[in-house]
């Protein structure tokens, strides 16, 4: 019986960890990624307030109605605000490599303002039917539900996050 020969520790391959390379490439395919979605969402907030603007000089060189034009402008206003929170998400993920929930939540809650100003302003047109009105008001409730749900969650993690940053015991093992 032959024995077959062994390699040393340091000699034997190691198929468990990645090599250096792939690992910054991917880093830098990741950071590219980033940079090209930052620079879309930015040509979207142009375009957001480009059209806002020609829509509020429309609505005002066609006498349109204040309510209407007011909703539309509220509306673009909204849109702004949730492409600057996903711009600043962005920039926070790139900064610490971290995820957090906060800044989605925010989204969420613009999103759901946003949608709410919608349904309300379908208040001023007349109604087709019962049932439409039925619909709008469950909507309503619904959004309003959300609302508050995602706002417990914003206190929620702001709870929290102050309480581990207070806590005596943290790094403690029990």
């Amino acid at each position: 019986m032959s024995a077959e020969p062994t390699l040393p520790p340091a000699a034997a391959p190691t198929h468990a960890t990645p090599s250096i390379g792939l690992l910054s490439g991917l880093m830098r395919f990741e950071e590219a990624l980033y940079a090209a979605v930052g620079i879309l969402l930015a040509v979207a907030a142009v375009l957001v307030l480009v059209g806002t603007v020609h829509e509020l000089v429309h609505a005002i060189s066609t006498g349109a109605g204040a309510v209407s034009t007011a909703v539309t402008v509220l509306d673009r206003i909204l849109l702004t605000l949730i492409i600057a929170e996903l711009v600043y998400t962005l920039r926070f993920v790139l900064r610490t490599h971290e995820i957090v929930a906060d800044p989605f939540l925010f989204i969420g809650l613009i999103a759901v303002v946003r949608r709410i100003l919608i349904v309300t302003a379908q208040f001023e047109h007349p109604l087709a039917s019962g049932r439409a009105l039925t619909n709008l008001l469950l909507e309503l409730g619904l959004l309003g539900f959300l609302v508050l749900a995602l706002s417990i969650a914003l206190a929620l993690i702001r709870h929290h996050r102050v309480t581990t940053a207070f806590s005596p015991n943290e790094g403690a093992v029990s």
